[in-house]
């Protein structure tokens, strides 16, 4: 089964191309139809679809801006463009900007519509595997920095047009040369994979984890105020001590940990924002060795 949202205010040719589908015989195909963008963006939310056929010119939206919302809502379902004869330039700049095909609108054919659809989920596919090569940390299997920094700038742009705050959270392993030395670069290498588990135990599906340095990691905490990522990170602490508490352990695990805090009333650079979590991370790092029952 194909699910496929279709975004398209013209009802007629919306119920032409649901008869096409539904008269294919090899395959089936489920088919929702909205008639606005806004109506589009809630379905998206409710439920999980393979590939959006989406019309440019809608009551609510027009031109390319209809493309880079709905793409930028979600930008892990592939987009086949239907276009209107004059403005099929349009439509092959929003294939240069991440649609994955584009239709001239007319009367619906289904080989071509099909094709477009299987081509549209196959190449989105392919791109996504070679996006998390080098998105994602091989060793943990979170995010890397490149990738991290990739989707927090989306999401400062995102934030500041929504006017919605987060946090980061920079967290470092205390003593892993240590562990390195005292039980060799395998057992490094589990307590690496040992804290990236802690971490997604600890935040939101929706937050942004990533390994940015040997040692380091981050965490963009999406739509959360300072306070609550200190609830997180408090119950990451927890988390950690209950580990530490096992029977049958090498050694203790200890993480420092720093926040910084992104204002969309006064923006920084997300590259400073970083910069800030990182400070506060040592700040805490030094104060844990002046008093160790920080």
């Amino acid at each position: 089964m194909i699910h496929i949202l279709l975004i398209e205010d013209n009802t007629e040719y919306a119920k032409a191309v649901h008869m096409l589908l539904s008269e294919a015989s090899d395959e089936e195909f489920d088919l929702i139809h909205v008639t606005r963008v806004a109506y589009g963006m809630q379905k998206m939310d409710q439920e999980d679809f393979d590939v959006i056929l989406l019309d440019l010119n809608l009551p609510d939206s027009h031109g390319y801006e209809t493309f880079a919302n709905v793409h930028s809502h979600k930008p892990d379902i592939p987009i086949v463009v239907m276009s209107s004869e004059d403005d099929t330039a349009l439509a092959v700049r929003t294939v240069r900007e991440g649609a994955q095909d584009y239709l001239v609108k007319g009367e619906p054919n289904l080989k071509p519509l099909t094709r477009a659809i299987h081509y549209a989920i196959e190449r989105q596919k392919a791109q996504s595997r070679l996006h998390n090569l080098s998105l994602v940390d091989e060793l943990t299997g979170v995010y890397n920095r490149r990738g991290f920094m990739t989707i927090a700038h989306q999401q400062a742009k995102l934030a500041q047009r929504t006017q919605t705050q987060w946090v980061i959270v920079f967290a470092d392993v205390d003593g892993l040369k240590k562990i390195n030395d005292t039980f060799g670069h395998p057992e490094g290498d589990l307590a690496l994979q040992e804290v990236a588990r802690l971490l997604k135990s600890t935040f939101r599906e929706s937050d942004v984890i990533a390994r940015i340095g040997g040692d380091e990691f981050a965490v963009l905490a999406l739509a959360a105020t300072e306070s609550v990522a200190k609830s997180f990170t408090r119950r990451l602490q927890n988390m950690v001590e209950t580990l530490n508490a096992m029977p049958g352990r090498k050694y203790r695990l200890a993480i420092s940990l720093g926040l910084a805090h992104y204002d969309p009333h006064n923006p920084l650079p997300v590259d400073e924002v970083l910069a800030q979590a990182d400070a506060a991370m040592y700040e805490h790092k030094r104060k844990q060795k002046e008093n160790p029952s920080i």
